[in-house]
């Protein structure tokens, strides 16, 4: 493959071409091209209170990071400590990653769903040497939140943040990320750790860490960018966060790669998307069908101003995308967050038509040439139970597939695959094997993230009034889990939704986990075991 190998030639005479990582990808686009737009914040990020939007040339970008990697090295980071890092969708984030791979760190990413609870498990796994996030975002104060999570962790040593009225103790890294004059590039040191962990979840395992270096990283990219025939002329519109593989697949090492310019999109509004689409030339998006379907009603594909080349249908985890009524020549293609650790990219063959997820090797072709990217195998179940279909747990492998796990369930086994924790059955309806994702009720996918329905269970049976609860999940073609919780109140305890919102809100936890509505039951119903039959609550639903 020609992507990563043969990058645009550098004609600076004496100067030693930067290596092939992320931050060594952007110093050669900033050297090949420094006035060429890089990045650029939404539209509406005074609105969320977060100050002016803002936009990087390379050349701007590149000095930025080299600016903010030097702040990580004077106030102490060595090469191989960890920094957590909750920013949304804006310009700075991408930048504050690079910042820190150019300085030897490690970062953590944090949703910024997370509140308190999340943010304080998973820095007991990880024990970050610094917080990083904003001052404020769409009516909250995620430094306060980082501030309150720091205090009774002593690793913790700097909490940092962009944005104004910093809480005390917090330090600016809105003057740290300016270029100082005369300062010297900074030059990356050798890794010590992974570039970049991210987490998911899998049953009774509410926080599992995913470790990733940068040729895994870098994997993802290529696969997008030869897939989609991506180059410096693209405009990729990101409304999908870092933190899980919609996002990795679609816009960081994409980016990159390609040289593009990457737009920033966060949380998701649908008019200011609008506005951003047209207004940037975005030639590359993707978004779940039903958002598309809209965007195909309201004629925005139409529009004079739309130059849309490559539109994509990212799949909730168990239900196929929808075929698509776009009125374009766009090229389609579907995007299948896979567990937390893929984002597998493939073509459309026909309009109204998904791709279906290949069972075996997935190659992508470019000139001529191919390369398997990931192979999905399955990890067979009792056949007979499943009325005659393969079904099993998916597993993967392949250069896109973390393997720097230490211990289950993310641990590779002797031949290099990995569990996802997504079950699925084989399918022959096509000329080769797929395979169609199929429920899980222990393990629920909502808004993009995994959730073990044990957690929710102890979250919620943890309220004062009732004797006993358990969550339940419904199909949402958008969400992909709608979640809902079963409770049987103690005697005389009146039941209320607000109550049980407003106690996880005092255990600070994130919103994406409270449920939508409750059922009263008489009890939840159980095996001997004490294992919840989920499927006897639906029934009663």
């Amino acid at each position: 493959m020609t992507t990563l190998a043969a990058p645009e030639r550098n004609e600076e005479v004496g100067k030693e071409e930067p290596p092939i990582t992320a931050e060594g990808l952007l110093r050669r686009r900033a050297r090949q091209r420094p006035e060429a737009l890089a990045l650029s914040d939404p539209p509406n990020t005074e609105a969320l209170r977060l100050g002016r939007s803002r936009s990087y040339s390379y050349g701007e970008a590149d000095a930025a990071v080299d600016a903010l990697a030097a702040f990580f090295i004077e106030i102490g980071l060595k090469p191989g400590d960890k920094v957590a890092v909750q920013l949304p969708n804006l310009a700075v984030q991408p930048l504050t990653l690079l910042a820190a791979w150019r300085a030897g760190l490690s970062v953590a990413l944090l949703p910024m769903l997370w509140r308190g609870y999340e943010i304080g498990k998973v820095c007991e796994l990880v024990e970050p040497k610094a917080l990083i996030g904003v001052s404020a975002f769409a009516g909250g104060r995620p430094a306060e939140e980082l501030c309150r999570v720091a205090a009774p962790h002593l690793f913790v040593r700097f909490v940092l943040a962009f944005g104004q009225d910093l809480p005390d103790g917090v330090a600016s890294l809105d003057e740290a990320i300016l270029p100082r004059s005369g300062a010297r590039a900074v030059v990356a040191p050798p890794r010590k750790g992974p570039a970049l962990i991210s987490f998911t979840a899998r049953a009774e395992m509410p926080f599992v860490p995913v470790p990733r270096n940068e040729d895994e990283l870098l994997a993802q990219g290529a696969m997008t960018v030869v897939a989609l025939s991506l180059d410096s002329r693209d405009v990729i519109l990101n409304p999908y966060p870092l933190t899980g593989p919609a996002g990795l697949a679609l816009a960081l090492a994409p980016w990159l790669i390609s040289g593009s310019q990457l737009a920033q999109h966060q949380p998701f509004d649908y008019a200011a998307f609008v506005q951003q689409l047209l207004a940037t030339g975005t030639t590359v998006t993707a978004l779940p069908s039903p958002v598309l379907e809209e965007l195909a009603k309201d004629r925005v594909l139409e529009e004079r101003r739309c130059a849309l080349r490559r539109i994509g249908a990212v799949w909730t985890t168990h239900e196929h995308a929808l075929p698509l009524s776009l009125g374009t020549g766009a090229l389609l293609f579907d995007l299948y967050p896979l567990g937390d650790l893929a984002g597998v990219v493939l073509r459309r063959e026909t309009r109204l038509s998904h791709s279906p997820l290949p069972l075996g090797p997935i190659s992508v072709s470019e000139n001529g040439d191919a390369a398997v990217f990931v192979e999905t195998r399955l990890r067979q179940e009792d056949d007979a139970a499943a009325g005659g279909a393969r079904s099993g747990e998916v597993l993967l492998r392949g250069p896109v597939v973390p393997q720097g796990a230490r211990k289950a369930p993310l641990l590779p086994d002797s031949e290099g695959y990995v569990a996802t924790g997504l079950r699925a059955e084989i399918e022959q309806d096509g000329v080769a094997p797929s395979l169609r994702l199929l429920r899980d009720p222990e393990l629920l996918h909502h808004g993009g993230f995994a959730i073990a329905a044990s957690e929710l269970d102890g979250l919620y049976q943890a309220f004062p009034g009732f004797l006993d609860a358990a969550c339940f999940s419904l199909s949402d073609p958008l969400l992909g889990d709608r979640i809902f919780a079963a409770v049987s109140p103690k005697p005389g305890e009146p039941v209320s939704l607000e109550a049980l919102i407003e106690f996880l809100e005092r255990r600070r936890v994130a919103p994406y986990k409270f449920p939508d509505k409750l059922l009263v039951v008489r009890e939840v119903p159980r095996e001997a075991s004490g294992r919840i039959l989920r499927a006897k609550i639906l029934e009663q639903v």
